[in-house]
């Protein structure tokens, strides 16, 4: 009975010698950035003293729902003993087969951000085909860099409730196909870190159908209270993958007191659909500018009639009302007409007319 077992043992060695003779390895990262022709990058050891006419077929599947995503096959190659190295290069001509994804037959395209299983069949060509070794390896493909909020800025004290919530997507673009954003917004209680809030705090707001690096804020949604502290994240998914979320950013609207204007003067509104000359006294101008802009620093222009430049002033300027007071220089003249004008980050300029008094 011994020998029968032993016998058949051998038999079994003798009728399948290749395969437990080749092996195969990919070296395919682990976890980042992965180009469709790393998926070629292949060690393939033949510990046997034959050579053999080879392919490589690659089957990459979706690790969580077990989908098939793409299929190729190289060109064929000679396996002589020992080790040897391939790569895309070494394997063309490489056939693909997209299977219900967007693929790319770019050598140097990226695998859109998901998590893989990679699966590699090493056959002999010829009559007698035979698979000489097969392997599977797991990998994950991530952004380089994952979105990065703009506005509002972190621990912002806004006079204004943000009407625009805006960031930069996910790095590179040419890994993902079809980005879109879930947007979350919550309160942050006292006690709480940020990242707890939005954990463990029900949604103040969310919005998971965005497909701009922007959202504006609905008018209908609730009111931001003054004073308390929000949370805010951006998720990314491609094509409801996941593809990396942004950091926890916190904001508030802080209670404002309209400054009292110097000299006893008004402040008047700078915008264009305003007529008339703005009659101002002491050579001191106060002026009211809604900025549409996120905080910044902008140049304030003042020319007379002609257009000749007769100072120019840089000021920080909030999103919402800002309350500016100007001292005009010695060379400014009574009973003539002067102009100052501001240009938003939109290219738009706004600008308002006035002039001194003869006293």
């Amino acid at each position: 009975m011994k020998r029968i077992i032993f016998c058949g043992f051998i038999g079994l060695l003798l009728c399948n010698p290749a395969q437990a003779q080749v092996s195969v390895q990919a070296s395919v990262p682990a976890v980042g950035l992965v180009q469709q022709n790393q998926l070629w990058n292949l060690l393939l050891v033949n510990s046997s003293t034959g050579t053999y006419e080879c392919r490589v077929q690659l089957v990459l599947r979706d690790r969580q729902s077990g989908q098939e995503i793409m299929t190729a096959n190289s060109g064929t190659f000679m396996l002589v003993p020992g080790a040897k190295q391939l790569n895309a290069n070494l394997l063309n001509p490489i056939q693909y087969n997209y299977l219900g994804g967007q693929g790319t037959n770019a050598i140097q395209g990226l695998l859109p951000a998901g998590t893989y299983t990679a699966c590699y069949l090493v056959s002999s060509t010829g009559i007698k085909a035979e698979l000489l070794a097969e392997e599977c390896v797991p990998f994950d493909t991530e952004p380089l860099s994952p979105p990065m909020l703009l506005f509002p800025a972190d621990s912002a004290a806004l006079e204004n409730s943000p009407a625009q919530f805006s960031w930069i997507p996910p790095t590179p673009a040419g890994m993902f196909n079809r980005l879109q954003y879930d947007v979350l917004i919550t309160e942050v209680r006292e006690g709480q870190k940020a990242e707890q809030a939005l954990q463990e705090n029900l949604p103040f707001y969310n919005d998971g159908n965005v497909i701009t690096t922007s959202l504006n804020y609905p008018g209908a949604a609730q009111s931001f209270e003054k004073e308390k502290w929000y949370a805010w994240q951006v998720i990314a998914r491609d094509d409801r993958n996941y593809a990396g979320k942004s950091e926890v950013w916190v904001f508030k609207v802080v209670t404002t007191k309209k400054p009292a204007p110097v000299n006893g003067g008004t402040y008047v509104l700078l915008q264009n659909d305003l007529k008339g000359i703005y009659a101002v006294s002491k050579k001191s101008l106060n002026i009211k500018y809604i900025s549409p802009d996120p905080v910044h620093e902008a140049t304030l222009v003042i020319t007379d009639e002609a257009g000749t430049k007769m100072q120019q002033v840089i000021k920080k300027l909030n999103t919402g009302d800002n309350y500016l007071d100007i001292e005009l220089g010695r060379s400014f003249q009574e009973g003539r007409v002067y102009r100052i004008s501001i240009t938003d980050q939109s290219n738009k300029t706004h600008s308002l007319r006035f002039s001194i008094p003869k006293q």
